[in-house]
């Protein structure tokens, strides 16, 4: 399986384009191909009739099962003799096989490169907070390891190397139980620090862990109390309210709590090899940071990315909003 990169308009190929015809995510085109054949029907999530293109994006872009789907124009021939109409839109998670089919066109989500995106304040501003939601993945048990998370790293202007460290509420999936951890979802504050070149040493500690299920919605908070010079991280659960704190106090040196000023969303340490990888795609949605002072390019250029989700700075110029990232989308086996 081949990773495709994100084109841009000028790129000279005849299947592979975006559709940048609706704000928001811009979708990557694969035009006169559909998913066929009955060896994909597991990866189908769902079927919809009398779509427009726009509403089958949008149906696509909320749901982090649908890695991509195809739409038809005109009509589509599946397995089994399924004729499909126009306006007929297929779901998919995963990577399944694309098959030539003049009537209908394939349409992938895009995805952050390496599945990291950051995003810095100025010098001598600092984030004070950061929430986002997400979801938990529909994981099967064989899988490995995963871990999602919104994260809080001091800045460059600290000129501290070896205090590089984060903050950062943790999502993973342990096939079995292990040390402080749940077998299946579990979910908790942290703070790692992965060492520099001062220290090779790691450092990982946090706060109570807590379990929790595929499709539940997930309200993770970072907040800095200038009053303790502490930061407390929440993780909610929506679905049944459950909560855990972890409450820390991180100091550059006595009496100087670390400034903050670059805040990242992550994926890592996906199973291996690649065909045991997540089938769904990931994200994290109705992201807020908010910075010390106002910066008037605060998120300069996000909306402008194809895998973010309508971003906007407020008036008050401290708070950054966006309703939604992509983090990983599988790349199609197009044939």
């Amino acid at each position: 399986m081949t990773e495709k990169k994100l084109l841009v308009a000028d790129d000279i190929d005849p299947l592979v384009i975006f559709a940048p015809e609706e704000p928001g995510l811009q979708w990557q085109r694969i035009g006169g191909m559909a998913v066929l054949d009955e060896d994909s029907h597991h990866l189908e999530v769902c079927r919809m009739s009398c779509m427009t293109l726009a509403e089958a994006k949008a149906f696509a872009a909320a749901d982090d099962r649908i890695s991509f789907f195809f739409y038809v124009k005109h009509y589509a021939i599946m397995y089994h003799h399924q004729v499909l109409h126009a306006g007929d839109a297929v779901f998919f998670s995963g990577s399944p096989a694309l098959h030539a089919e003049p009537g209908a066109d394939c349409f992938e989500k895009p995805a952050v490169p390496d599945s990291k995106l950051s995003i810095t304040a100025a010098p001598g501003n600092n984030w004070v907070s950061v929430q986002a939601q997400l979801q938990v993945p529909f994981l099967s048990s064989e899988q490995a390891h995963a871990y999602l998370w919104p994260c809080l790293r001091p800045g460059q202007d600290n000129n501290v190397e070896n205090m590089d460290g984060g903050l950062q509420a943790v999502l993973s999936y342990s096939p079995t139980i292990g040390t402080g951890h749940h077998a299946g979802w579990w979910v908790c504050g942290q703070y790692v620090h992965a060492g520099s070149k001062q220290t090779t040493a790691q450092t990982c500690f946090g706060g109570p862990s807590m379990p929790v299920k595929p499709g539940d919605i997930l309200s993770c908070r970072i907040v800095y109390d200038a009053a303790t010079r502490s930061w407390l991280q929440t993780i909610t659960n929506a679905a049944n309210n459950n909560s855990v704190s972890f409450p820390v106090s991180i100091k550059q040196k006595p009496g100087q709590a670390h400034e903050r000023n670059s805040v990242s969303f992550s994926l890592e340490n996906l199973s291996q090899p690649r065909q045991r990888d997540l089938h769904q795609c990931l994200s994290l949605f109705n992201v807020i940071i908010k910075a010390k002072y106002p910066q008037s390019n605060l998120g300069l250029g996000l909306s402008s990315l194809p895998y973010v989700d309508h971003a906007r700075l407020c008036e008050n110029q401290t708070s950054l909003h966006v309703s939604r990232i992509i983090l990983y989308s599988p790349m199609q086996d197009v044939r």
